[in-house]
């Protein structure tokens, strides 16, 4: 069995709460809250003690990009932005207040139902959107590996984004069925969490969950 310290690890990290009332935030480029900001910070802190950070990806929305901007500075670790990891885009819904929603709700509660044959007013397709964040993934997995800012032999990449694409990588990996509604109605992926995936040094190794949804007050 190889040793960790030949992994590929990948850290992927919910960005922190936003500062908004509740709604569907797809698109809509909100903030963080103050608290978001420094649980996010806190977050990609205690990961880069754990394992030494090598390379920094994120959503360019701003609750993904400003804080790991910050990070990244005080850290000097490679940074770069990846938009096919941004979250679903919600349409007419998205970033509109849910006491705002009125008539909608029905509609929003087919959708939530069954998400992949409902789609949201002028939002995008389910699988449009698990599509093009696989691609992402897939293609990050192609990289060659980095070893900047790393331990020898350690690539450890951080990817700051969203619970929906946190959701559409997990189901992909495990090759599960991302058309499930549970998928997104029963695995909570908490604000500032993170979700560990290690791949083992040899030509045949498949991406392995560590864990899911894991806030840094637990870290390892």
């Amino acid at each position: 069995m190889a040793n960790l310290f030949n992994n590929r690890v990948i850290t992927l990290v919910r960005h922190g709460k936003i500062a908004g009332a509740a709604a569907l935030y797809g698109c809509t480029d909100v903030a963080l809250s103050e608290t978001g900001r420094a649980e996010l910070l806190q977050a990609l802190k205690a990961i880069h003690q754990h394992t030494a950070i090598s390379e920094l990806i994120a959503s360019p929305l701003q609750r993904c990009t400003l804080a790991a901007e910050h990070f990244v500075q005080q850290h000097q670790i490679p940074f770069a932005l990846e938009p096919r990891f941004q979250e679903i885009n919600f349409g007419e819904w998205d970033g509109i207040a849910f006491d705002e929603l009125g008539s909608e709700w029905d509609n929003l509660a087919r959708f939530w139902q069954a998400p992949a044959t409902f789609q949201p007013p002028r939002g995008e397709r389910l699988q449009d959107f698990a599509a093009r964040v696989i691609a992402a993934w897939e293609d990050l997995l192609r990289q060659p590996d980095l070893l900047t800012n790393a331990q020898p032999n350690v690539q450890h990449q951080v990817i700051v984004c969203h619970g929906g694409v946190i959701r559409i990588i997990i189901a992909h990996i495990l090759k599960l069925d991302f058309c499930n509604p549970s998928l997104f109605q029963q695995l909570h992926i908490d604000y500032s969490s993170q979700t560990r995936i290690e791949i083992a040094n040899h030509a045949h190794a498949v991406p392995v969950i560590k864990y899911i949804g894991m806030c840094s007050t637990t870290s390892r």
